[in-house]
């Protein structure tokens, strides 16, 4: 465990290895896969057991984190798996979770230099962001500001597959990703997490392009609603979709002959799984020759 400056609070102490992404996510993924294993689409013929992790953190702010974390699980993401159509009310440990959530993959994004052909006014809203965000999670300011959080819940998509990939119910019911992403009139941050997407504002967002999805900080509902957001969001969901369709359709014929196997032997558990139900959102939506190999 080595000593250094902790990201978020900036005092020196032994750094963990904490995770980018929350750790459940993955265990949810590998759990429900119907056969235990996970592959990434940056390297789909390796097996992965987590995602990415940085010695970023001191124990305290660890701790701070995985409090709204275990609150996100508990009262939301596990619950809304279960239940999509019904509602579920949240408090102050969702705008919290969000922030931590957008905060990280935007320190990541700063620590990779992934926007050095952005222009400087653009790049200067990141680290505008990333500095009140920061100072929200260690409840030093009440609210973020104009750097608000959007959260959009998914299902899978019954009808109108007009434009789609094959892929998509599995994409938006599934995925486990992150994004730093600009528009011509939105810069955020993307996290992609299961049936969630957490959006974080680097930018003064247009309330007319997202309805429905504000992270409140006095709490508020998550349920069944009409929701709007940026055209262009759809368009991306659509393109990270195909991206993964493509990437995971190299894999190597000895990595395919390895899931054929794997999946012959678990095959019981397959059938009951999300992985599976997933599946068979897109085997209705686009017929089930469209769907192999995808």
């Amino acid at each position: 465990m080595p000593d250094g400056i902790c990201c978020l609070c900036h005092r020196k102490a032994d750094l963990l290895l904490s995770h980018i992404l929350p750790a459940f996510l993955f265990r949810w993924l590998r759990e429900t896969s119907g056969n235990g294993h996970i592959r990434s689409s940056d390297q789909p013929n390796l097996r992965v057991q987590d995602g990415i992790k940085r010695h970023w953190l001191c124990a305290e702010c660890e701790q701070n984190f995985g409090q709204s974390e275990k609150a996100f699980a508990d009262r939301l993401f596990y619950p809304y798996l279960n239940g999509p159509s019904e509602s579920f009310r949240y408090s102050e440990w969702l705008l919290h979770f969000c922030v931590s959530v957008s905060w990280r993959v935007l320190r990541l994004s700063l620590e990779l230099n992934s926007f050095a052909d952005w222009e400087p006014d653009s790049i200067q809203k990141l680290y505008d962001a990333e500095i009140v965000w920061r100072e929200f999670l260690l409840r030093k300011r009440p609210h973020p500001g104009r750097f608000r959080q959007q959260l959009l819940p998914l299902d899978q998509i019954t009808g109108g597959n007009s434009g789609l990939v094959p892929n998509i119910n599995r994409y938006l019911m599934r995925a486990i990703q992150m994004d730093l992403c600009r528009g011509r009139e939105n810069i955020f941050t993307y996290s992609k997490l299961g049936r969630f997407i957490v959006i974080g504002c680097a930018h003064e967002p247009n309330l007319q392009q997202w309805q429905g999805t504000a992270v409140n900080a006095n709490g508020g509902v998550i349920g069944p609603r009409e929701y709007v957001v940026p055209r262009a969001l759809g368009s991306y969901l659509n393109e990270q979709a195909q991206k993964i369709s493509a990437s995971l359709s190299s894999v190597s014929e000895r990595q395919k002959a390895k899931i054929d196997s794997a999946f012959r032997v678990n095959i019981d558990q397959f059938v009951g799984s999300d992985a599976f139900s997933a599946l068979k959102a897109d085997a209705l939506l686009f017929g089930e020759d469209a769907i192999w190999d995808r």
